[in-house]
């Protein structure tokens, strides 16, 4: 901006000194004055044309990075016809390993859930509780073993089909920017008043959703920002009881919140899921004397399982995890 202003405060007295000369007509000081100012227009873009250039090969690079990552499960080409009912669900000898790792996230794994039965899988971070949840919803496909529902071969059946039989409830379920019944309403929208009452009884709620202003058409914010994190997590466990996925799995839903918080949360979540196949995937054990089985898993085999009762009761991975979270309690009493 400073060259071009000097260039044209220079061009200009030029042009006035060649008309006190008689050497320029008057009307021509106005072309020989804008001539440069219009030439500096033309190229003062560039410099933000070349950051925008610069900007979009960035943003490209990242599309590329995308569509040529290996694509993390393989769709049949003719997809079977998906069972009305998928139990039992099975899990026989399989393996699963995340693109770029070096070893398996899941090894040897045996499940089978029948109809109402619970089971919580526990264990470290990194010893592949979530790789279980990818696989059981299709997002990623297993090298190893065999699942099926009701006997029919997993990976023959469209990955959207797989994920009506079997639904999640993940920590970080999204909430639109809406109200509570309208987050509801995604999971079925032809629910009726007295159904998304039923859902937020089941996880505690719906006193709270009486007391807001608006009722159930309270906004809760982008991604449920007027919410605490325990009402966002049971909001979104509500959905998925109305969505009545016959095989329901919950990976973490108390993760990220305080002690206190967080079983109160997972014991609602077991109260709430009575009757219905779960799968609970939890750091914590709070509750899970309620479950059918429980199992613990390191590094991504089976270290333990059976019954909390029966796995508290010896010496081993779920003992030593109730000992540390006791531990934990009584410093977070005494503090």
């Amino acid at each position: 901006a400073l060259v071009s202003g000097l260039t044209v405060a220079g061009a200009a007295l030029v042009g006035v000194e060649a008309v006190a000369d008689g050497r320029l007509a008057g009307v021509a000081v106005a072309v020989v004055v804008l001539t440069p100012l219009a030439a500096f227009e033309a190229v003062l873009g560039l410099p933000l044309a070349v950051q925008y250039r610069q900007r979009v090969l960035r943003s490209a690079e990242r599309v590329y990075e995308v569509l040529d990552a290996p694509e993390p499960v393989r769709e049949p080409a003719t997809p079977r016809q998906a069972p009305a009912s998928p139990f039992p669900v099975v899990l026989e000898g399989l393996s699963a390993r995340h693109a770029g790792q070096d070893r398996d996230a899941l090894a040897g794994l045996d499940l089978t859930l029948a109809k109402g039965r619970r089971v919580a899988v526990v264990g470290p971070s990194g010893s592949g509780k979530t790789t279980l949840a990818q696989v059981l919803l299709r997002f990623l496909d297993s090298d190893a073993g065999s699942y099926t529902l009701a006997g029919v071969d997993a990976y023959a059946l469209a990955g959207d089909d797989v994920r009506r039989l079997v639904g999640l409830c993940a920590q970080d379920a999204h909430l639109f920017d809406s109200s509570v019944r309208e987050n509801l309403l995604l999971a079925r929208k032809d629910a009726t008043e007295g159904e998304l009452r039923d859902a937020l009884a089941r996880v505690r709620l719906l006193e709270w959703a009486d007391g807001l202003p608006d009722g159930l058409d309270t906004l809760v914010g982008e991604h449920g920002a007027r919410l605490s994190g325990g009402q966002r997590q049971r909001l979104a466990l509500a959905r998925a009881l109305l969505a009545d996925f016959p095989v329901l799995v919950l990976d973490e839903p108390a993760e990220h919140l305080d002690l206190p918080t967080a079983d109160a949360l997972t014991a609602d979540l077991l109260a709430a899921t009575e009757g219905r196949t779960t799968l609970l995937i939890t750091h914590r054990l709070a509750g899970l004397r309620a479950v059918d089985e429980v199992i613990v898993l390191d590094r991504g085999r089976v270290a333990q399982r059976g019954t909390y009762a029966e796995l508290v009761a010896v010496p081993g991975p779920l003992r030593e995890m109730a000992e540390r979270e006791a531990s934990a309690e009584l410093l977070v009493t005494a503090g």
